[in-house]
This record gives C-alpha cells, structure tokens and sequence, in this order.
C-alpha cells in the first residue's frame, strides 16, 4: 500500500512542482506560485489514492472529502512552511518542493489511512 501511495504521491508531486514551476516562470513569486499548485496537486491526490492506494469502495461522501479537505490543508501547510523557510535561504524553489513533500510525505500516509479513509493500522 505504501508503494502506492508513493507513486500517487509522486505523480501529485510532478503536478505540484510542475505547476509551481510554471507560474514562476509567468511571473508569479515563487511564494504566490506554490498556493495553486499543492491545490491542483491535492485534488489530484485525494481521487487516485482513494481508487488506487486505499482502494475504497464506498462512495464519496462529503463527511470523507471534508476529514480530506482537513488533512490535506494541515499537511499542506506543514509543507509550504517548510517550503518557505528554504526558499528563505535561498534554496531553488523546484529543490524546496522536494525537500518539502519528502519531510511530509510519510506522516501524510497514516493521516490519510486513519483519518480519512478510516482504515485500520
């Protein structure tokens, strides 16, 4: 299962700094830039690991999609922090996103596992 997860994560990884990316290179701050990308990285992400890494067969409901909505956004604002302060020293941004998402990524698994899908350890 946690492969899975890694390569859905990877895959909203490629979004994410993509995306990133791109609009730094339209012009965004790199600051302004990372917002849009972990959304689009998110919405990405909850979809595949509900099919593919959990294998949930229930219907979405919109009780899981807020528990989702909640993790998501504290894990995304684990990783922008984290993401700001390297920027702040003056890391490349695409490297920031990486060091980033990989400090969050294990601790994202078992917050989805748990507190979203509502698997068993």
């Amino acid at each position: 299962m946690f492969v899975r997860f890694l390569l859905v994560g990877g895959s909203g990884f490629v979004i994410d700094v993509g995306l990133t990316y791109l609009l730094i290179r339209l012009g965004l701050a790199p600051w302004l830039a990372r917002p849009p990308a972990i959304v689009c990285a998110a919405v990405f992400t909850w979809l595949a690991n509900r099919q593919f890494t959990y294998q949930v067969t229930s219907r979405k409901s919109a009780r899981e999609a807020t528990r989702y909505a909640l993790v998501a956004t504290l894990m995304a604002t684990l990783n922008y922090a984290i993401y700001l302060v390297l920027i702040g020293i003056s890391l490349v941004p695409v490297m920031a996103v990486t060091f980033a998402t990989a400090i969050q990524t294990v601790l994202s698994f078992y917050a989805y596992r748990r507190f979203v899908f509502l698997l068993p350890r």
